[in-house]
């Protein structure tokens, strides 16, 4: 019995012994993968800000020079007739052309006599009133008096004068030729855009009507409009019948 105990234990000691000695089982780990570089693109290349460029203006007080378009005189004109004139040269703001020769202005017909008797002559006063720019009114002012026939100082294309009642002419008939070259001035600052165009936001309904309130008889003319209907047309000829300026 002995024995055979003996035995039992040496087996098992000997199977432990042969555990023991064992490798240790591992686990092999897969390589890593490779990781594939990306290329990082390089931003847009950002384009330099322009400047904006400033507004252009015109101040008031900028003279134009105006030419006649049709002939005026004192016994086919009224007071209150408009008569045309016309841009003589480009009007620039800086460098750039704001107002081109050729656009169209107005002037107005303020006083007027016929011939009188005794050989008195006939007179005319008149105001620049506007330059007209793509359908948009531009105030302008310049008031000149013309007296007799337009022949009898002026020279070559004719005469250029500035101020109020400027530009004296003497004979039988108040008569303003053709050509006739007449200086005006801008009434306020206009402002326009880098390329030359007047600003959208120019009022000309405004602007007109600051510039009538500015002269006495432009007041009169407002004041009669704003009377009724039966009262504005003789209103408006009282405003005519006396010099106001």
């Amino acid at each position: 019995m002995k024995i055979r105990n003996s035995a039992y234990a040496l087996c098992a000691t000997s199977i432990f012994a042969l555990a023991s000695i064992a490798p240790a089982q591992t686990t092999e780990q897969a390589p890593a993968a490779a990781v594939e570089a990306v290329p990082v693109a390089e931003p847009a290349p950002v384009a330099p800000v322009e400047a904006v460029k400033p507004d252009l203006v015109l101040k008031a007080g900028t003279p134009i020079t105006l030419a006649v378009t049709e002939e005026v005189n004192s016994s086919t004109h009224d007071a209150g007739d408009i008569f045309k004139l016309t841009v003589l040269n480009d009007v620039k703001a800086g460098d750039v052309v704001v107002i081109p020769r050729g656009t169209p202005a107005s002037a107005e017909i303020t006083w007027r006599t016929g011939k009188g008797a005794f050989g008195k002559s006939g007179k005319m006063e008149f105001a620049l009133t506007s330059i007209n720019l793509n359908g948009k009114d531009i105030p302008v002012t310049g008031n000149f008096r013309q007296e007799g026939e337009g022949n009898t100082v002026a020279t070559g294309v004719g005469v250029i004068a500035i101020g109020l009642f400027a530009g004296f002419i003497t004979g039988k008939r108040a008569r303003l030729p053709a050509g006739r070259e007449l200086m005006a001035q801008l009434g306020q600052d206009v402002t326009f855009s880098p390329d030359g165009q007047l600003s959208a936001s120019f009022d000309s309904n405004a602007a007109m009507k600051a510039a009538e309130e500015k002269t006495e008889i432009g007041k009169c003319k407002i004041a009669a409009r704003d009377m009724p209907a039966k009262k504005q047309e003789k209103a408006l000829e009282e405003c005519y019948s006396k010099r106001m300026e």
